[in-house]
């Protein structure tokens, strides 16, 4: 097959260019691949297809890059053009990473949520500008203007959800017959992550961020907004284990960050790292990972903490706690704002080695499950079924 990939960042650094990278790598032995992108990792036997797109904001780089890919691929023969969601106007199979009016909804709760914490005096949901909060708003609704036509279904054309939450999203926000879309979750690459690689980095890793070389550390990556670090942090401050430090990996707005881990008392235990390319040395320098997500159709970094052998908190909010079982693989909380059941869970974990190990050795062997490997397998079964659809009419007409 002739495949086209087009997504902004085919990079390991995005979690939506991760996908693609990976989905390239395994393709190309088999198919002639070719990437449309603006930032392209090279892979052996990949035609990189260079896309003009302005990196400085979300939003502007969403309707540049549009243009530029969908200029780029005009009429070039392909069986299959594979995008992220509506990043151009030619689309054969679809990949739901993420859902715009999803999102819009979670927003609108959080902000409730946030000035009713406030008034009560608990600590804000959303630290932070009024300023990245408007932000946030304008750019669920543009970019569901370009979202909301990939997402519908029409013949010759495949649908692929990272979770089962996100196909109920399909369903439920832009009227897609669930069977019309194929559930594929991320994937993870369980050789990056074994004791044997990850050991070796725990005590330099540590010294480095000067944490205690026997102390307990909490892991969380990612962004600080969506992803829930203020409930991270007040977690950690409920779960009351002096002793533990709050490892955070990731973008945001540090200052408001710090000042809430001020107000509750842990800021001397908590360690900003700010975006790094790599993270495996923190997950080898962690003993446990929180992820108390608001909106996550699936979340690598759970998967990578499993496939790293760490215990997990998190909540059923996240598509990749579908992968869980609770209490065996991880522990899921139900509700992505409550501090003081997501501290109780982290404080269960951090008294109990013994019962943390456990939950680390299951989480490893169902990360194995997800690896990329099978998740190439799945999505070419995918353009492999679209193909022979299409081919099907013509063989009949043919033989009249």
């Amino acid at each position: 097959m002739r495949i086209a990939l087009v997504c902004s960042e085919v990079i390991r650094e995005s979690g939506h260019g991760r996908y693609m990278l990976e989905l390239a790598r395994r393709l190309a032995p088999r198919h002639e691949v070719h990437v449309y992108s603006h930032l392209f990792q090279p892979v052996p036997g990949v035609t990189h297809h260079p896309v003009s797109a302005h990196l400085g904001v979300n939003l502007w780089r969403l309707l540049t890059f549009w243009w530029g890919a969908t200029r780029a691929l005009g009429r070039e023969p392909f069986d299959v053009v594979h995008t992220i969601g509506g990043c151009c106007a030619r689309r054969d199979v679809v990949t739901a990473q993420f859902c715009q009016r999803p999102w819009g909804e979670e927003l609108a709760r959080l902000a409730r949520d946030d000035r009713r914490a406030r008034a009560l005096g608990q600590p804000p949901l959303l630290p932070g500008s009024p300023l990245r909060h408007l932000y946030h708003h304008l750019y669920w609704r543009v970019a569901d203007l370009f979202e909301a036509p990939a997402f519908r279904a029409r013949p010759g054309k495949r649908l692929i959800a990272v979770s089962a939450g996100v196909r109920e999203e399909l369903v439920r926000c832009y009227g897609v017959p669930r069977d019309a879309v194929a559930v594929i979750h991320n994937g993870v690459e369980p050789a990056e992550f074994t004791a044997e690689a990850l050991t070796p980095l725990r005590g330099p890793t540590r010294e480095a961020l000067g944490l205690p070389a026997d102390a307990p550390v909490v892991l969380y990556v990612g962004d600080f907004y969506r992803k829930g670090l203020a409930v991270a942090i007040a977690a950690f401050a409920a779960a009351g284990r002096p002793e533990a430090w709050l490892l955070v990996v990731g973008r945001g707005e540090y200052d408001a960050f710090r000042a809430l881990a001020e107000r509750l008392g842990v800021a001397d235990r908590v360690r900003f790292t700010g975006f790094v390319p790599d993270t495996r040395p923190y997950f080898a320098a962690a003993d446990a990972f929180v992820f108390p997500t608001r909106y996550e159709p699936f979340g690598m970094v759970v998967t990578e903490a499993m496939a790293a052998g760490l215990p997990v908190v998190t909540t059923r909010v996240a598509g990749a706690a579908e992968v869980i079982a609770d209490g065996e693989e991880g522990l899921l909380v139900d509700d992505p704002t409550d501090a003081t059941g997501l501290g109780r869970a982290l404080a269960s974990v951090l008294a109990d080695p013994m019962r943390a190990a456990a939950l680390g050795r299951a989480a490893r062997r169902k990360a194995a499950t997800v690896s990329w490997d099978r998740i190439a397998a799945e999505t070419e079964a995918v353009y492999t079924a679209l193909v022979a659809a299409r081919a099907a009419p013509r063989r009949v007409r043919s033989l009249w």
